[in-house]
This record gives structure tokens, C-alpha cells and sequence, in this order.
């Protein structure tokens, strides 16, 4: 009976928390492109999807260093979310925050496992190599190369250990897949930022 109830609290925390953050997701978007470009909206909207994440997270069942880890990251990352959105002078802190939350995900997943996967490495390179080469041809980089590559290492770094546990037995599978989800996402939103430079 207690594992029922425990299930049905998770199950009722975790649509209260979707709910939440796609409230707040619509609320940024209005708050970008309808509401006359709401600034406090979107600073208070922003960070939340992010931050409901990081309680789910803190909220499942699987206790450890792992978990922390992530959470770490996320919280990590909402932090990086609100200094990008605040005002051009706190945009590098942000990226910081951003670099330092990927950090936490590499050493969430590494101590997850220690699997070399060396297709997975070669992919994420490989995909960092590429689009590094595309900036610097494109002359977006200037002073920001070193930092930019600083960065780019890291997140296929992420992405690379991420991949890895896909497949392992000891890991959920779920977990996996979500794990190299959030890893392409922040990959592919990354990139297009850094397109965007």
C-alpha cells in the first residue's frame, strides 16, 4: 500500500510540475513576442521550466551522488538562463553558469559509468570539430575563439559521456535516453546560439 501511495504522490508531483513548466513556457514566449516584450515576465518565466526539472529530479526515488549531480546542473543552468536573459553585462556570466552546469552533467554521467564508448567520443568530436570549423571560416569568432573552443570541448565532452550510457546493463534504460536527450538538446541549442554570434 505505501509503494502505491509513493507512486501516486510521484505521478501527482510530476504533472503538477509539467503543468507548471509549460505554463511558464507560454508565459515567456507571450512575454516576448505578444506582450510587448514583458522584461520582468520574462526573467521570472524563463528559469522555471528549468528549476521544475531540478525538483524532479531531487524527487525520484534513486538516491545519490548521480542524482545531485544532475540537479546540480540543472540548478546550475537556471541560473545560466536568468543571467543570459538579464542584460548584456551579466551574458558571459551566464555562459559561466551554463559551462559549469555541463561540467556537473560530465561528472554525473562519468560516475555513472566508466565505459570508454569510443564511436560515441569520435561522433561528438567530431560534430564539435565541425561546427568550431564552420565559426572560425565564418569570421564570427574573433576574441571569443579560445572560450568559444573552451566551451565547445565541454559540451561534446557531455554529450560523449552522456552517449556512453546508453546500452550499459547496469543503467536504466530510461535514464539513458533521457540522459543523452537533455545532452542533444543542450547540443543543439548551444549551436544554434553560437550560429547566431
Amino acid at each position: 500500500m505505501a509503494t502505491i501511495a509513493n507512486s501516486r504522490r510521484t505521478s501527482t508531483r510530476t504533472i503538477v510540475l509539467i503543468a507548471i513548466g509549460v505554463v511558464a513556457a507560454l508565459a515567456y514566449i507571450v512575454a516576448g513576442r505578444i506582450a510587448g516584450d514583458n522584461y520582468w515576465l520574462r526573467m521570472v518565466a524563463k528559469p522555471i521550466p528549468v528549476l521544475c526539472l531540478a525538483l524532479w529530479v531531487s524527487w525520484l526515488p534513486r538516491r545519490g551522488r548521480y542524482q545531485g549531480a544532475i540537479a546540480a546542473g540543472l540548478l546550475l543552468c537556471a541560473l545560466g538562463d536568468i543571467l543570459l536573459e538579464a542584460s548584456d553585462a551579466t551574458f558571459l556570466f551566464g555562459l559561466i553558469a551554463f559551462l559549469l552546469g555541463h561540467v556537473a552533467y560530465i561528472v554525473a554521467f562519468t560516475r555513472d559509468s566508466r565505459r570508454l564508448f569510443p564511436l560515441g567520443a569520435v561522433l561528438a568530436y567530431g560534430y564539435g570539430v565541425l561546427v568550431y570549423a564552420y565559426l572560425t571560416a565564418a569570421g564570427n569568432l574573433g576574441a571569443m575563439a579560445i572560450p568559444v573552443l573552451v566551451y565547445m570541448l565541454v559540451i561534446c565532452t557531455m554529450l560523449w559521456r552522456a552517449s556512453a550510457r546508453v546500452g550499459v546493463a547496469e543503467i536504466m534504460r530510461t535514464s539513458a535516453l533521457a540522459g543523452l536527450a537533455g545532452a542533444l538538446f543542450f547540443t543543439a541549442s548551444d549551436t544554434i546560439l553560437s550560429l547566431r554570434m
